[in-house]
């Protein structure tokens, strides 16, 4: 009987072929997922400039005034510091007596979604769904995941009077890389603690006083939304990413490199990219000034 002998790879032979196959799937992996964050930074930045779209159109509308950040319950109050619900009426804790449910109803997040038609526009995709309010898990409708915060220094704000619309922020990634859960929060917001039917809360420049001579902003989880940066909308309708931090801005490298004031909210940022300190001129944040002739 006549034997037939078959060829095979032998064992070194496949752990080579094994090792070619790691080194390979090592150095194609990162590129993906660049490849991926990319795709994800690049309809993050068509929803922002959708938003700031909807945002101008509103305008128009009204007087040629923005929308409002600081909000006004019907107690007289101004929740400029408050998470406020989108769609205004989607929380089984807070009904229509309660003065938050009237002050949702004319800001920004629900006064614009009529030149939206869809709350999927203020989602990231690369943010991550975050709860804020763990006693509204039964919602009475479906809510909005937001991403964007809107720069509070325009609430109300004539367009006549920004001095650069082509660069002064009108909607930014202000939270960081999440989806808040049913909730807009006005990133910088005008402290505006004097209450009372018939005050405004309009941005009043540094050395004045009263309601709106003063800004705040609150918690970034990481301003490294997108590669190092974010995106940001600007004030004549379109949008674009900015790299944000100093010289060294790579994780997991620490950022203490100057940063450019001009286009960067913040002073410098951790090696996780959470901002430390943020630019500001005493009273209000240096970039979201709308009387500012920016040059950048």
């Amino acid at each position: 009987m006549k034997r037939t002998h078959r060829s095979g790879f032998t064992l070194i032979e496949l752990l080579v072929v094994i090792a070619i196959i790691a080194i390979l799937a090592a150095i194609l992996f990162p590129v993906f997922a660049q490849a991926r964050e990319k795709a994800r930074q690049t309809s993050c930045l068509s929803n922002t400039k959708q938003v700031a779209l909807a945002m101008l159109m509103y305008s128009q509308d009204y007087d040629e005034l923005m929308p409002v950040g600081s909000a006004q319950g019907n107690d007289g109050n101004w929740y400029w510091n408050f998470n406020l619900a989108v769609p205004f009426d989607w929380r089984p804790s807070v009904q229509a007596s309660v003065p938050r449910w009237y002050a949702a109803q004319t800001h920004w997040g629900n006064s614009t979604q009529p030149y939206m038609k869809n709350y999927g526009l203020w989602a990231c995709p690369s943010g991550v769904p975050t709860t804020v309010s763990a006693e509204d898990a039964t919602p009475l409708k479906p809510y909005a995941n937001i991403s964007y915060t809107f720069n509070g220094l325009l609430s109300s704000y004539s367009q006549a009077g920004i001095a650069t619309p082509a660069n002064l922020p009108l909607l930014w990634e202000g939270r960081g890389k999440v989806q808040v859960k049913g909730f807009a929060l006005t990133v910088p917001a005008l402290i505006c603690t004097n209450p009372g039917f018939g005050t405004t809360c309009q941005y009043i420049p540094a050395g004045g006083s009263g309601n709106g001579s003063s800004s705040a902003w609150f918690g970034v989880n990481t301003a490294w939304v997108h590669t190092g940066g974010m995106n940001f909308a600007l004030s004549d309708g379109h949008s674009k990413w900015r790299k944000l931090g100093g010289s060294i801005c790579k994780v997991p490298a620490n950022n203490d490199a100057p940063t450019d004031y001009n286009t960067d909210p913040f002073t410098g940022y951790n090696a996780a990219g959470n901002p430390l300190y943020a630019w500001t001129d005493g009273a209000h944040l240096w970039l979201f000034r709308p009387d500012v002739n920016w040059t950048n």
